[in-house]
């Protein structure tokens, strides 16, 4: 089986020589490495160039989505890995994410994220409730995390590839879903690892959660997946996040943040829902309807 990594990448010059050096570090090597830059104007150009990858350069900057199909087009693998530009590969991680393919109706094999760049109160945050993971226990699971996903090619071309319509949020998921119910199991192995160097502020991490939520309730209405659950799962965590912060690790500054973030979060699937009913009528953003 052969396979390609594919790291799609926007100004990205902090963390994308470490990202492609983890890949090229492998225990298992890849068979081609492609870097994506889509529309960088701070460098990235400059760092990817030195090293044995092959460059795909967008003119402008076109949205995670479009990058990630840049790269289905040119890969030549059976398998694809996407790793995000801020995520440095365990170096086990292509074995780990080869060996779920054992199945031919697994479409999708994922791994977790680990924060790796704890600096500020919202990266502590991040770490204890946003973490990019399904727990420690090998599964079939709903959908993949963007910073560490693979998927036969052959599965990805057979659905389309990703929606451009999720620039930057929930394309992973959305492209999840359609795997899905095109009859495609997806694995969740524990043990495929990234490590995740992003850093934020409070600001930043806010706009992070507004972004995710609002572009997951989206992908959810289009693909007919229940969107309500974001609601439920938005208010049963602005109660027990703050309440779990505050009472079991006694940190009121963790529970400050959580309680904002709640709010955050409820808004963003608010006004996510009010948005898609303006949609009912373009059978586009339809494809569960």
């Amino acid at each position: 089986m052969k396979v390609t990594v594919a790291i799609p990448c926007y100004n990205g010059a902090a963390y994308i020589g470490a990202a492609v050096e983890s890949v090229l570090a492998q225990t298992r090597p890849a068979d081609e490495v492609l870097v994506v830059d889509d529309g960088s104007t701070d460098g990235s150009v400059e760092i990817i160039r030195q090293y044995p990858v092959h460059l795909i350069r967008h003119g402008s900057n076109r949205g995670l989505a479009v990058a990630r199909n840049s790269a289905i087009r040119e890969a030549r693998g059976d398998v694809i890995v996407f790793i995000d530009a801020d995520a440095v590969a365990d170096p086990s991680l292509l074995a780990v994410l080869l060996s779920g393919y054992d199945d031919p109706k697994v479409g999708g094999v994922g791994g977790q994220g680990v924060e790796a760049n704890i600096r500020s109160p919202a990266d502590r945050w991040r770490a204890r409730h946003a973490s990019q993971s399904h727990g420690g226990v090998t599964r079939d699971v709903e959908f993949l995390f963007g910073l560490c996903m693979s998927f036969r090619l052959i599965a990805l071309r057979e659905i389309g590839g990703f929606d451009p319509a999720f620039r930057t949020n929930a394309e992973d998921m959305d492209v999840s879903l359609r795997l899905r119910r095109a009859g495609y199991r997806l694995r969740y192995l524990p043990d495929a690892r990234v490590y995740h160097q992003r850093t934020d502020d409070e600001a930043s991490l806010k706009r992070a959660m507004a972004a995710w939520y609002g572009a997951a309730y989206r992908a959810r209405w289009v693909n007919g997946a229940q969107p309500w659950r974001l609601f439920a799962g938005g208010l049963r965590r602005l109660i027990v996040e703050p309440l779990s912060d505050l009472l079991v690790a006694r940190d009121r500054e963790m529970a400050r943040l959580s309680w904002q973030v709640g709010w955050v979060r409820l808004r963003a699937v608010w006004g996510a829902s009010r948005a898609v009913r303006s949609l009912k009528e373009r059978p586009s953003w339809r494809r569960g309807g």
